[in-house]
């Protein structure tokens, strides 16, 4: 019997598409421009977390509509490590890999996939014969994703179905109603934007955010569990993958990296009876892009 996992233990959330269009992919030359400003993207992501970015709110699937409340959302993929260079292409070639129950701990979830030009049984309402199907407004149809990608006017089959995409929601809405179901426990895994007290990163939040066009994220996913104050320990947080051996060895050697990962994941001092007692101390594996092929 083989205990080999159909899936990968580890969902890479990806980031720094903007940066390869800004100073080129690492296909031929680099410009050594990319190296400080992956190695910045990366300080903040350890010191503050992971950003969410808008959602989409309203879509139509074989003539229904969904109608999605206001979210935002962190967007993960599952995948082994030898396929990261294809999703590195589409959504950036720095990766922040998390377990598991990085995930369950925030009540994220896989995505569910669905055809857009069928029908399925969350997008149609049978009872609704001859008027309009009613629009959905509830959060779960943020998990909801087509398996198809249309590009040039055609539906490309199972485009999207390829990033086996999870996700983290979140939103004031959120908030509110997670205090009215008596769980506030999971507010505790959220900051917002204007918590973090450094002008650096709140510059750098709204020049990205001026130079992309998009807006600033609201709420900011700390890499750290929560509940334990300022001595919260990164315990799910596993991988780094760095688009280039250029930016790997360079963060090696970034002395505000290393202390930021040992802050995330301290030397451990003390024995434990089982490997999950180890996960708080374990630092992450740190590889670069093109050594991704190999497993």
């Amino acid at each position: 019997m083989s205990l080999k996992p159909d899936h990968s233990d580890i969902l890479i959330h990806w980031t720094g598409r903007d940066i390869d269009e800004e100073y080129g992919d690492f296909s031929g030359q680099v410009d050594p421009r990319v190296i400080p400003a992956y190695l910045q993207r990366l300080k903040f992501m350890l010191k503050y977390g992971l950003w969410m970015t808008q959602g989409r709110e309203n879509f139509e699937v074989a003539g229904t509509v969904i109608k999605r409340p206001p979210y935002w959302r962190t967007c993960f993929t599952e995948l082994k490590l030898s396929e990261a260079a294809i999703h590195a292409e589409k959504f950036g070639r720095l990766g922040i890999g998390v377990k598991r129950f990085f995930l369950f701990n925030r009540l994220g979830s896989p995505m569910c996939y669905y055809q857009p030009y069928r029908h399925t049984w969350f997008t149609l309402p049978y009872a609704a014969k001859e008027s309009p199907a009613p629009a959905i407004d509830e959060y779960w149809s943020c998990f909801l994703k087509s398996m198809d990608e249309k590009q040039l006017g055609k539906w490309v089959e199972y485009k999207q179905f390829e990033e086996s995409e999870w996700r983290i929601i979140y939103s004031d809405k959120i908030c509110e109603r997670l205090n009215e179901y008596n769980k506030p426990q999971y507010n505790e895994y959220f900051k917002k934007l204007e918590a973090v007290q450094d002008v650096g990163f709140q510059d750098y939040v709204r020049t990205q955010c001026e130079k992309n066009k998009c807006p600033p994220p609201q709420f900011l996913i700390p890499l750290q569990e929560a509940g334990s104050g300022s001595g919260a320990r990164a315990q799910w947080f596993a991988v780094i993958i760095y688009p280039h051996i250029g930016v790997k060895v360079a963060a090696e050697a970034d002395p505000e990296i290393r202390k930021a990962i040992r802050a995330l994941k301290p030397d451990c001092s003390q024995r434990h009876s089982s490997s999950a007692g180890y996960e708080e101390y374990c630092k992450p594996i740190e590889i670069d892009l093109g050594a991704c092929k190999n497993f």
